[in-house]
């Protein structure tokens, strides 16, 4: 696995022959103690916006919070967003809206299922509900002796909801969302379009939900790298698919902030 310093002599001199893909909470953001305390780093949003031009468009934000939330995250600004895991996907060029969800109608068993979630976590101290939208989650970073009874409680939300959805575990977090995405899919949907076709992938996240997108990055030829411990192993024993790591969502803004200069 590489570091941040041996990542150094991949050429990332052109640009042109670059797409980009990171992750949001953990890999750009610092993760904060509640869902809704993330705000971005001063100079994140500029440095992101001049990465996307620089490439003439082909970033992308790859995240489990909606496209909404991304948007709101960076006012004024109109990245390429996979959210929900992939379950949404919006590409910036284009003129209309994003496979979406959440802009559907959504059915009882999602609603009983979502209620049911929401209230148990009220009980728990340190556990925070987060709803998405076109998905929930319980995190329990703040109360990870907890964790036990967030799977009790989204293994019943689960069962309330109709087919068509599917439990998605991350750090300290448990979640229901749409089934049949994943990040590794939204990336391939990007590169199969302009302006991401033809160019090396470079993806950059920190958790098991980001290894479906290392693995896609990898096999198109590409760099992936995960944000974070530099402990290879990231669950059940299984190594992460990433070939390079950083340490922090900080070094890696230092590094997206050099690639422009």
């Amino acid at each position: 696995m590489r570091s941040a310093e041996n990542i150094a002599p991949i050429d990332f001199s052109d640009l042109a022959q670059w797409s980009f893909f990171f992750d949001l909470d953990g890999t750009l953001l610092d993760i904060a103690p509640s869902p809704d305390g993330v705000t971005p780093a001063e100079g994140l949003q500029s440095a992101l916006e001049k990465l996307d031009q620089c490439t003439s468009g082909a970033l992308a934000i790859v995240s489990g919070r909606s496209v909404d939330f991304v948007d709101r995250l960076f006012p004024g600004y109109r990245f390429s967003v996979a959210g929900l895991h992939g379950a949404q996907v919006r590409q910036a060029s284009a003129t209309g809206g994003c496979s979406n969800p959440s802009a559907m109608t959504l059915p009882e068993g999602f609603h009983r299922g979502r209620e049911f979630a929401k209230q148990a976590a009220v009980d728990l101290p340190g556990v925070f509900f987060e709803n998405k939208g076109g998905a929930f989650a319980l995190h329990y970073r703040m109360a990870p002796e907890r964790e036990a009874d967030v799977r009790r409680i989204m293994r019943v939300a689960d069962s309330l909801a109709t087919p068509g959805y599917a439990l998605q575990e991350g750090k300290f977090v448990i979640e229901l969302k749409p089934s049949g995405s994943d990040k590794g899919m939204a990336v391939r949907k990007f590169m199969d379009a302009e302006p991401f076709r033809g160019r090396r992938p470079f993806a950059a996240g920190d958790d098991f939900t980001d290894e479906t997108m290392f693995a896609a990055v990898n096999e198109m030829g590409g760099l992936s790298l995960r944000v974070g411990s530099p402990l290879e192993i990231v669950r059940n024993g299984t190594r992460t698919e990433a070939l390079a790591q950083m340490a922090s969502p900080e070094i890696l803004r230092r590094w997206i902030r050099r690639l422009t200069e």
